[in-house]
């Protein structure tokens, strides 16, 4: 066959073929090691597995008889879900089985275990880097993605009710839709005040901020009536402790010192609140003043009038916040202390524990979870609990109430990542 000769200036076939798929191969492997990179640094979404759990009560129990022993710890319990925080996102596990309802998890840059907060629709995790991410309860999908930076190790928390995410970092508050995560205002802090106590939902879009301040004394604060449409401060007062809400107008604190006295009794203060101000009420003192929860009308305050600086409380008294005068009064049994107690539907929860003895390595701890109603401390219900080996190095009370709602009880060791109580 002849080969046709080819002119010097037209193009050679088989060296543009030699060409081309040179830069197709290049072109495949960036595209492939692009591929990759988003692979590798793409948000875990797995989506619901399966039907959305109920819960296991409308309330928390009454009558609790069931008890059963978790090894994770989940920052809060909604619905018929465990909200549980990992390396680098939160999953939802289904409390009757313990399996895995739902995961997110981050891969990029800047994913460490978040905090983590839930409402009836939407768990928000909030990462060290600063980004907070809204996730739907029910189907595990993301709803939205923003940020607002966090302030290293510094304490800090969120904050979730009237649809709205309240997130605090040294100098700031900031507030964002629970719907959609757009931010809607921001609170400029007092330069001295820096640490976030609590937040509170009122009446009339009314939002109480309350702040630990530095000072002479460690325990001073200042608490800021805030418009929850616009940030707007409308009014704010000094506080001594952490406000506590019992209803929907009412917020019970301890004055400021007014002496240089540092052991002096405790000028408790009940206040009547609205967006004008929080005026006083009521005032009564205390020897030993340690709000454990309230609600209803009800403040719990667990103290150890024996010995105030001691961490275990010996009695349990309840204050009428309507009248400002306590209520009732319980006294644990000779021998035991009570741990941190909750307040829900009426009730409080509490653990009484056996005494713990320091140096013994084989400490077995005895206790008894009661069900108290909240307004005369009558006992309603005993529950013995298991006999449970005190963590090695332990030091403190006991089993302390966590959580207590749609139909189980949560209990743990405070300060301590050992396995927890689910009572139901």
């Amino acid at each position: 066959m002849t080969q046709i000769p080819r002119l010097l200036t037209e193009p050679d076939p088989a060296a543009m073929r030699k060409r081309m798929v040179f830069w197709v191969a290049v072109l495949v492997i960036l595209m492939s090691s692009l591929l990759v990179e988003w692979y590798m640094e793409r948000d875990v979404i797995t989506g619901n597995q399966g039907a959305f759990p109920a819960a296991l009560g409308s309330e928390a129990p009454a009558a609790p008889t069931q008890v059963s022993r978790q090894s994770y710890r989940p920052e809060v319990l909604v619905h018929g879900l465990a909200i549980v925080p990992t390396d680098s996102g939160v999953r939802a596990l289904n409390l009757r089985t313990g399996k895995e309802y739902w995961r997110y998890e981050r891969r990029d840059a800047g994913a460490d275990m978040p905090s983590a907060e839930a409402s009836a629709s939407t768990v928000v995790a909030w990462f060290d880097d600063g980004k907070l991410v809204g996730i739907d309860l029910r189907t595990g999908n993301v709803r939205w993605r923003t940020e607002f930076s966090r302030g290293g190790d510094v304490f800090q928390r969120i904050h979730m009710g009237a649809g709205e995410v309240v997130a605090h970092t040294p100098g700031d508050v900031a507030a964002f839709s629970e719907r959609s995560g757009k931010k809607l205002w921001t609170l400029r802090l007092p330069r001295s005040c820096k640490y976030p106590w609590a937040v509170h939902d009122l009446p009339d879009h009314l939002t109480a901020v309350d702040l630990g301040c530095e000072s002479s004394d460690d325990q001073s604060g200042v608490a800021i009536g805030v418009d929850n449409r616009t940030g707007a401060e409308l009014w704010k007062r000094a506080d001594r402790q952490e406000l506590y809400k019992t209803d929907n107008h009412t917020l019970v604190t301890v004055s400021p010192i007014t002496t240089s006295e540092r052991r002096e009794r405790a000028r408790v203060q009940v206040l009547d609140v609205d967006r004008k101000g929080a005026r006083l009420r009521a005032e009564f003192s205390s020897d030993s003043w340690a709000p454990d929860d309230a609600g209803d009308g009800i403040i719990i305050s667990g103290g150890n009038p024996e010995s105030p600086g001691s961490a275990g409380a010996s009695v349990l008294t309840g204050y009428d916040t309507q009248v400002g005068k306590r209520a009732w009064e319980r006294r644990a049994r000779a021998g035991n202390l009570f741990g941190f107690a909750k307040f829900a539907d009426g009730r409080v929860y509490v653990v009484q524990n056996s005494t713990i003895s320091e140096g013994d390595e084989s400490r077995v701890l005895h206790a008894d979870l009661l069900v108290l109603d909240a307004h005369s401390g009558d006992l309603l219900h005993r529950l013995r609990l298991p006999d449970m080996t005190v963590p090695r190095g332990f030091i403190g009370t006991g089993l302390t109430v966590r959580d207590a709602s749609d139909g189980v009880i949560r209990l743990g060791w405070p300060e301590a990542l050992h396995d927890e109580l689910f009572v139901t």
